[in-house]
């Protein structure tokens, strides 16, 4: 294995010996050479590291604090280092976030300046036909493009074929975009670019059976991602109910939570974060980098556009509200279930239907559960999950068909729909002692399952009905 120090010292010999720069009138600076040009700086070429491993991929810098967006599979949880074109020296990374069910992940180097960094597109209008370029580290040789185009900006990559699709209604499984352009083992992580210069999905991987079938993950789910990358009040333990909308190209408020700070203020949806602390702010990324600097007792100097006027206020950070406890005087071992029977494409709504079975459930079998049927059912499991000590978690929900995970009238996480199976996680900060929760399940066709998992702060990951818990007596909540 080649210890990372030496793939960045070959990497910058290269890019030691320049070359020639032609006119600005010459026609060889197309309008591809300077999209090249204006992104360069900002596509990383990332080498992760650990005991008998060396991984190299690709990422993209999305502000210019130092926040690189990559895939999940090629950090896998590994320390390494970044390289970009405008800093000699490799810089170190640390891991913000991770979403492997998503394939997502977030990291942070440090510099003397700030970076530059590539801006994020769309990618709900995207164009079969579309021209596009690859930015990336393939073979980490550093920075390469290629050309191609969109070859379907709607893939379903896990579909058995499109006949098969075309009459399995309501599937709610990830799109992802094929491109034709040339993409290799190292690209994973990297931007694909549009000819705005703009990012407008994350390389993920590829067909190795057919020629230029590749896939990027569509820039518009990353951003409905990034509060979950982020996630800076559940970090930071701060609070201040503002709810960004991810798909604006600006920093709109979406959605106020009540009785929060932000709605002492007279904050509301539809309003727009100017400046905080006396910096702009373009975008829901600026927000959330700053953010994840604060703690509880803070003071943001804000100045919010409403409507036609603009108010400057100050918002003190708050602390962050944990979801409620309940009280178990004599914990049992597992969940409480009820099952019903029909043809559902979502989980129902259980207490409009006819129970025909209940018992306790101390693992998820969802087919024991449902027993004698093995497709067309519903189940609601209850009860509490022991939390061992105060900090920050990760639930990932997965099922096989659709699955949602509640604790008392929240929505914690949403995996409902038919699909294979598939995860979906939230990062929560949560209190020592027993979470109320409920899952609602169904089965449609196929494969039944169903799992939940929790994870700590440093990514050990169990299986979360060890902790399950029921008791048939009262709950009192507190």
């Amino acid at each position: 294995m080649r210890p990372i120090h030496i793939v960045a010292t070959a990497l910058l010999l290269v890019a030691a010996f320049g070359f020639a720069t032609p006119p600005k009138t010459s026609p060889r600076l197309t309008d591809t050479v300077r999209i090249v040009r204006k992104t360069e700086p900002a596509v990383a070429a990332v080498f992760s590291q650990a005991e008998g491993r060396l991984s190299m991929g690709s990422g993209s810098v999305v502000h210019k604090d130092g926040y690189v967006l990559t895939n999940d599979h090629v950090v896998a949880g590994m320390g390494g280092v970044v390289l970009l074109r405008n800093h000699q020296l490799p810089l170190k990374y640390s891991i913000i976030g991770r979403m492997p069910e998503k394939d997502l992940c977030l990291l942070k180097v440090r510099a003397s300046k700030p970076l530059d960094f590539m801006r994020l597109g769309r990618s709900n209008d995207l164009m079969t036909g579309e021209p596009v370029l690859c930015a990336g580290n393939p073979g980490g040789r550093g920075i390469v493009y290629s050309s191609g185009i969109v070859s379907s900006p709607n893939f379903i990559l896990s579909a058995p074929n499109a006949l098969v699709m075309r009459s399995f209604g309501g599937d709610v499984r990830d799109r992802f975009i094929q491109f034709d352009a040339a993409s290799n083992l190292g690209n994973s992580g990297g931007p694909l670019i549009n000819v705005l210069g703009q990012q407008i999905g994350v390389v993920s991987n590829k067909n190795p059976e057919e020629e230029n079938i590749n896939f990027a993950i569509p820039i518009d789910r990353v951003r409905e991602n990034l509060n979950e990358l982020f996630s800076p009040e559940v970090r930071q333990g701060v609070f201040t109910g503002i709810d960004l909308d991810p798909l604006s190209q600006s920093a709109m408020i979406a959605q106020v939570a009540k009785k929060s700070p932000a709605a002492k203020l007279g904050l509301r949806s539809g309003d727009y974060l100017k400046s905080v602390d006396g910096k702009h702010l373009e975008s829901c990324l600026d927000w959330f980098a700053h953010l994840l600097d604060k703690k509880v007792g803070d003071e943001l100097e804000l100045s919010v556009s409403q409507g036609k006027k603009t108010k400057e206020v100050t918002l003190k950070l708050s602390k962050y509200p944990t979801p409620p406890l309940i009280e178990i005087k004599h914990p049992k071992p597992g969940l409480l279930f009820e099952v019903c029977h029909g043809t559902f494409e979502k989980a129902p709504t259980m207490e409009k239907q006819k129970v025909v079975k209940t018992g306790v459930a101390w693992a998820l079998d969802v087919l024991a559960m449902g027993a004698p049927k093995t497709n067309g059912f519903a189940i609601k499991l209850e009860g509490a999950l022991k939390i061992p000590n105060d900090g920050v978690y990760r639930l990932i929900l997965n099922s096989d068909d659709g699955s949602i995970l509640r604790t008392g009238k929240e929505i914690l996480v949403d995996n409902d729909g038919p699909h294979p199976a598939q995860d979906v996680g939230t990062l929560l900060r949560l209190k020592k002692g027993f979470l109320p929760i409920r899952i609602d399940y169904f089965e449609a066709t196929g494969d039944a399952e169903l799992n939940l998992f929790i994870e700590n702060s440093v990514g050990q990951r169990s299986d979360a009905a060890l902790l399950f818990f029921h008791e048939n007596s009262a709950q009192k909540t507190h």
